[in-house]
């Protein structure tokens, strides 16, 4: 539509509170409806022991399965130290969220 690749339309916010694993105590991820599928992208980065830092998202044919391999990923992010620090995570600027 008027020259643009591609329209997403943003379909759903959810907070989720993991007071154990998170500093701060929660994270944001939005759910955006594409022409196929729905993206879910979650407001919180992890950084790597050598400083780099890893994204991810989650992917699904419903917003609730995208929502769900979201908090998956991001579980599974979580599960790979004993101990996150505020540090360690790098979060996306709260305007966008």
């Amino acid at each position: 539509m008027y020259g643009s690749v591609a329209i997403s339309r943003l379909c759903g916010e959810y907070v989720i509170y993991d007071v154990l694993r998170v500093p701060g105590t929660q994270y944001r991820i939005k759910i955006f409806e594409r022409e196929a599928d729905f993206l879910a992208l979650p407001n919180l980065r992890f950084r790597a022991l050598d400083g780099s830092v890893d994204g991810t998202c989650g992917l699904g044919a419903t917003e609730v399965e995208a929502l769900q391999d979201a908090i998956a990923r991001v579980s599974e992010l979580l599960a790979s130290r004993p101990r996150w620090e505020e540090g360690d995570l790098d979060w996306i600027d709260p305007r966008d969220f």
